[in-house]
């Protein structure tokens, strides 16, 4: 009798604790504490890993120094849980040191930042990861295969070496919900990632811009569509609310400007730019908007097309500063009920940026070295020095081996290189011996106008092919004696034809064969060249460019550098210099 009073007891007990648990539980989602949520977003970095940029005069940026900030950030929150937020350009248009390593170090630097619970293969499915990030229209630079090996990770094809063997891939969720395949209309990446926090769902919506149809070469983006930014989101906002999630954020590559200041969002500000119409298209659910794209300030309150205050903000770029964003939402109805922000400065000069991440400063060291051994890389060995200098005639053997280089890789009828200043000219000669990649970088060097216009962007000209008439092909021989002299000198490939000096200027080519046939000057023909050129002397291609009319269908290859490596790793080695007179000098 007392054995089964005692069990009975225990029963009791048992029911007693089930029913408090209950009960708090139940009494927690009616009067529950706000769940306190802080994101950290940080737009259009661009692999700048390394030193050299300033905001407001002062040094600021650089991985190990970003990496310090959202560190301390996150260490001294009060925050119920944070998130890293990427919005878009986290890679392409970089830096040398990121950009001839696709990236990949860039990548590795943000997976400095991830917890336990990311992973790379499981991206839009890691509830719990920290790491939230979106592509802009830059991570489409290198096609949408390169985009999906850089998120999942892996070597593939790529003859980079890597800091880490193999490629990892991004250890976040990587979102996107306006780009899908043409194939069957689907999205290429998840549409959406969501956080549940100590009960408190929230979700995120990511879109990159349209524009990147007008902003990517065609051939990295043929397999996909994209489709308007604000009926995506709008598309996926019943979707959330189905699951009773009404606390809704936006990841967008898309932006704007407004005047900077200190401290938390103000009302009232005036801001301009794209995302203005993105905001008031988007549904009365949606609380708040990452923005990206434009590399300015933001931090505001716009209304959406219920009228309800919608927190917008953007952080510059580079890595020069971040959005530190803090949500209250009520776990009762996963509602958003307080938002605001800060654009905080990441100064190199001010604590924590005086206290540089050590895990940072040695990816970069790391990195220092893969690009040292990739520059190093032997491509061929030559007997001798292949110069740019022409001869009497006009030709150079090296402008030869640019253009037949060039001619191979878009299969044309003829190629047109130049000797000069402008980009995607030769403008250095290689030295006997081994040659490098650092040597062949040094003839055909990435556009150092893009470079200082645009932060340091590593911008490698690409071959290009398009059409001529015969006439043109006569008027661009033509040039090289205008007066006053052109800057640049002239190479072909797929030419041969002779010029007598003693005839007047405008009329000296007395003979052109195309592949050994007479050029007929009423004929098409195509031919390759650096895409600077191929859109023609009013894009910089300089004088020897031809002629750019809206006509004109321009196909545009490997970049320049890649094409010259291949070709020369094709020929016999030692690299000989032999003469074969494609130009003619009657004097």
């Amino acid at each position: 009798m007392k054995k089964h009073s005692a069990i009975h007891w225990t029963i009791a007990i048992i029911l007693i604790i089930l029913i408090t648990i209950i009960s708090s539980a139940i009494a927690y989602a009616d009067t529950g504490e706000p769940i306190n949520v802080e994101i950290l977003a940080v737009n259009d970095f661009h692999g700048h890993i390394f030193p050299g940029q300033e905001l407001n005069d002062r040094p600021a940026g650089s991985a190990p120094v970003l990496a310090s900030y959202l560190k301390s950030a996150m260490k001294s929150s009060d925050a119920d849980y944070t998130i890293i937020a990427l919005t878009g350009d986290t890679i392409g248009a970089s830096p040398a040191e990121s950009a001839l390593l696709q990236d990949e170090a860039t990548i590795e630097f943000f997976n400095l930042l991830a917890n336990d619970r990311c992973d790379p293969l499981k991206s839009g499915e890691c509830t719990e990861c920290n790491l939230i990030s979106i592509p802009g229209n830059h991570e489409f630079n290198d096609g949408v295969d390169e985009l999906m090996r850089i998120i999942y990770g892996g070597n593939m094809d790529t003859t980079i070496p890597h800091t880490i063997d193999p490629y990892p891939g991004f250890m976040g969720d990587h979102i996107c919900a306006n780009v899908v395949w043409k194939e069957n209309d689907t999205p290429v990446l998840p549409a959406y990632t969501i956080r549940e926090i100590n009960g408190a769902k929230v979700s995120f919506i990511g879109v990159v811009t349209v524009d990147t149809t007008i902003l990517e070469l065609p051939q990295n983006i043929e397999d996909v569509t994209f489709i308007n930014e604000s009926e995506a989101v709008n598309r996926y906002v019943p979707e959330l609310q189905e699951q009773g999630i009404h606390a809704i954020v936006i990841l967008l590559h898309k932006g704007g400007s407004q005047e900077s200041y200190e401290g938390p969002t103000q009302q009232g500000c005036n801001v301009s730019g794209q995302v203005t119409s993105f905001v008031t298209e988007l549904d009365p659910d949606v609380d708040v908007v990452l923005a990206a794209h434009s590399h300015g300030f933001i931090n505001a309150y716009l209304p959406n097309s219920g009228g309800n205050d919608v927190l917008v903000v953007e952080a510059y770029s580079y890595g020069k500063a971040y959005a530190d964003v803090d949500l209250l939402i009520d776990p009762k109805n996963n509602e958003i009920i307080e938002k605001s922000a800060v654009i905080v400065p990441v100064y190199v000069d001010q604590f924590p940026g005086t206290s540089p991440d050590p895990y940072a400063e040695e990816l970069l060291a790391d990195v220092e070295a893969t690009v040292l051994e990739f520059r190093s890389e032997v491509i061929a060995t030559s007997a001798t020095d292949i110069t740019r200098t022409p001869d009497a005639a006009g030709e150079s053997a090296l402008g030869n081996l640019v253009a037949d280089s060039q001619r191979a890789v878009m299969g044309t009828d003829i190629a047109l290189v130049t000797s000069g200043p402008f980009a995607g000219s030769i403008q250095a000669d290689v030295p006997a011996g081994e040659i490098t990649w650092g040597d062949l970088e040094a003839v055909l060097p990435p556009d150092s106008s893009i470079a200082e216009q645009y932060g340091g962007w590593y911008s490698r000209p690409h071959v290009a092919s398009r059409e001529v008439t015969g006439e043109q092909i006569k008027d661009i021989l033509e040039r090289q004696w205008e007066e006053p002299l052109p800057e640049e000198t002239l190479s072909v490939s797929g030419i041969t034809y002779a010029w007598d000096s003693s005839r007047p200027t405008g009329n000296r080519v007395t003979e052109i064969l195309v592949n050994g046939v007479p050029l007929d000057e009423n004929a098409t023909y195509t031919a390759a060249m650096n895409y600077y050129m191929a859109y023609g002397n009013a894009m910089g291609g300089g004088v020897m460019a031809p002629p750019w009319d809206w006509g004109v269908t321009v196909n545009v290859g490997p970049g320049d550098l890649d094409a010259l490596a291949e070709y020369i790793q094709g020929l016999p080695e030692p690299l000989e210099v032999i003469a074969d007179e494609r130009i003619t000098h009657i004097y």
